[in-house]
């Protein structure tokens, strides 16, 4: 009998948890209070019962309203048998503008909240300088109408005349323009209506990216200010504070004044400046700058140009009221007669107090050739923001002589002032030749005279007829001494000094060394064009006939491993097993010497 009761029981107390709990489903919003100062805060309460689950869409307030903080709860009653369970969200709203505002309906699971409405009367204060405040936030710009790209300074100021118990200032924002702080926070003192302010400054540097109006909101200053009660109730570590600079104990709480203290919200004015357009948009390369310099060092200094040897060109552009980031990318050109290696540019902001910016670039320059080399013009177009006028930062073209390798020869460069032997001369179309003078010698005689003119042509003969004479006389006696009637050929062998930077280049590239190997290389070229030697690794590949192959690449890889800022990575033993073939193809063809040049001075007797 007690079973069936129990059971009984247990239905009945099933109901009563699960009827009355999904009964009704209610979804509503409730303020603190309908009126407050437009820097103070209020709480606003959602209260979610029945089987209403999920989370409330927020966005709505974002239009008038910041979200300070946002906790959740839930709690369950039992009344007169009814079980309810209610959720219970607490937002803290700052509003963001003075008037009535208006909290909008809010979703959870398909039920709204009814709207609330809220009176947000402006702070009692005048003006932001009259010193009536115990803090406030003041907000200035130095530039009302910049460029697009113009970068400017913004300032946030905030002032108090006691030190608050807590401070956070969050981030101004600006729709259509970057903004990055810039250095440390700068402490000073102000006077103000006779009341001594605290000024705390913190600085940003605006970009902005499109022109027309651009608006700045101000950064909010959210703040906890001590009772007047207790504002002159002693701490007792002030003692122990201000010998120490307040360093010790500045972290450490009030332990005799805990929890008390007002919080208020301040915010500065928001500014609109005027972006102004880029002035003939399309013309390539815009830098608004208050100053643009564009600078050239050479390493070593002062440069020597020769043939094969690298020499580093530094150039610099330093631009004030710019940032790194709008800093052009240099091109110093690539001089015909010249291979350039440079390496990625290094870019810096300098400290200070207006933008300045810097950016480098270094190149490897390696003359190809002997002659004159010519280093085109670098220029860097700008606009001054300061005159209000485009201008240009120019290094001027350079015309420099390049020596040739050494053991090169060097190739005749006329110069002025040269005498006619110097160099051929060379008759107008129009003029008879027998009426161009002839050069004359220093010794001051006048070869044009007849009367001292010496018969070269027949002299030339005579010679010519004795050497043919000789030359006609010693192969006769070769050919009376071999007994075959013709000159016996000779055995050839290969020149040793090109086996010898072979084996180098092979130590070189099986340790790596590019460096070593482009030197062997060289002697390996100078082995083999012992008159005319190449002048590089270039030079060797278009002799041998490898232009646009991949053992051209090889060789050009060679160079850029030795002079790419850095050390370009180089893989040895590759170029080795391309390089291999090429020299044993091409060593020694025509260029081997006869084993015995000359002949015996006794003959030899025959069999």
């Amino acid at each position: 009998m007690h079973r069936p009761i129990a059971t009984w029981l247990s239905l009945l107390m099933l109901l009563l948890l699960a009827g009355p709990a999904g009964a009704a489903d209610d979804f509503s919003a409730e303020l603190d209070r309908t009126q407050v100062r437009a820097n103070e805060t209020l709480t606003l309460r959602l209260r979610a019962g029945g089987r209403l689950g999920g989370e409330p869409d927020l966005t709505p307030l974002n239009q008038d309203f910041e979200i300070l903080n946002q906790s959740t709860g839930s709690r369950m009653s039992i009344s007169n048998g009814t079980v309810s369970q209610t959720r219970e969200w607490t937002l803290e709203l700052a509003p963001r503008r003075a008037g009535r505002l208006r909290i909008p309906p809010l979703s959870l699971g398909g039920t709204q909240t009814s709207p609330v409405t809220v009176e947000v009367v402006p702070a009692d204060q005048t003006a932001a300088g009259t010193g009536s405040k115990p803090i406030f936030v003041d907000t200035q710009v130095e530039n009302t109408k910049p460029y697009v790209q113009q970068s400017f300074v913004y300032l946030v100021r905030v002032l108090y005349r006691e030190q608050p118990r807590r401070a956070v200032l969050s981030e101004p924002e600006a729709e259509g323009a970057t903004l990055e702080r810039q250095g440390e926070d700068q402490s000073s003192s102000e006077t103000i209506q006779g009341q001594r302010y605290t000024v705390i400054e913190r600085r940003y540097l605006v970009v902005p990216q499109r022109s027309g109006p651009l608006t700045i909101a101000s950064p909010r200053l959210e703040a906890l200010l001590p009772e007047s009660r207790s504002a002159g109730r002693r701490s007792p570590f002030a003692d122990f504070n201000d010998p120490f600079g307040n360093a010790p104990f500045q972290d450490l709480p009030d332990l005799f004044d805990m929890g008390s203290g007002r919080r208020v919200i301040e915010r500065g004015q928001d500014l609109t400046v005027q972006v102004r357009p880029q002035p003939n948009a399309g013309n390539g390369t815009w830098l608004p700058a208050e100053s643009v310099q564009l600078s050239e060092e050479w390493t070593p200094a002062p440069p020597r140009f020769r043939v094969g040897e690298p020499v580093t060109r530094t150039l610099v552009i330093t631009a004030r009221g710019a940032t790194a980031a709008q800093l052009p990318t240099l091109d110093p050109g690539t001089p015909e007669g010249a291979k350039v290696y440079p390496e990625p540019p290094k870019v810096e902001d300098l400290p200070g107090p207006a933008p300045t910016a810097l950016k480098t670039l270094k190149i490897a320059l390696v003359p190809t050739r002997a002659g004159e080399l010519i280093l085109p013009e670098i220029r860097v177009p700008w606009w001054d923001t300061t005159a209000d006028q485009e201008r240009v930062a120019v290094i001027p073209a350079r015309r420099v002589q390049v020596e040739p390798a050494p053991g090169e020869p060097a190739s005749p460069q006329p110069t002025p002032g040269a005498t006619a032997t110097d160099r051929p001369a060379v008759s107008a179309p129009d003029q008879d030749p027998a009426d161009t003078p002839l050069a004359t010698h220093d010794t001051g005689v006048d070869l044009s005279d007849s009367s001292t003119t010496v018969p070269w042509p027949w002299l030339t003969l005579f010679f010519a007829l004795a050497w043919l004479a000789t030359l006609s006389w010693t192969l006769v006696r070769r050919s009376g001494r071999g007994g075959t009637g013709r000159v016996a050929a000779t055995p050839m062998r290969p020149h040793r000094g090109e086996a010898t930077a072979r084996t180098r280049l092979r130590q070189a590239c099986t340790a790596a060394d590019p460096k070593a190997a482009r030197a062997a290389l060289l002697d390996w070229g100078l082995a083999r064009w012992p008159h005319h030697p190449p002048r590089g690794l270039g030079d060797i590949g278009t002799r041998l006939g490898l232009a646009g192959s991949a053992t051209a690449d090889i060789l050009e890889h060679i160079d850029r491993a030795v002079y790419a800022p850095g050390g370009a990575a180089w893989d040895g033993a590759a170029a080795w097993r391309a390089l291999e073939p090429t020299l044993l193809v091409h060593g020694g063809a025509g260029r081997a010497l006869p084993v015995d040049p000359l002949p015996h001075l006794y003959p030899r007797p025959e069999g």
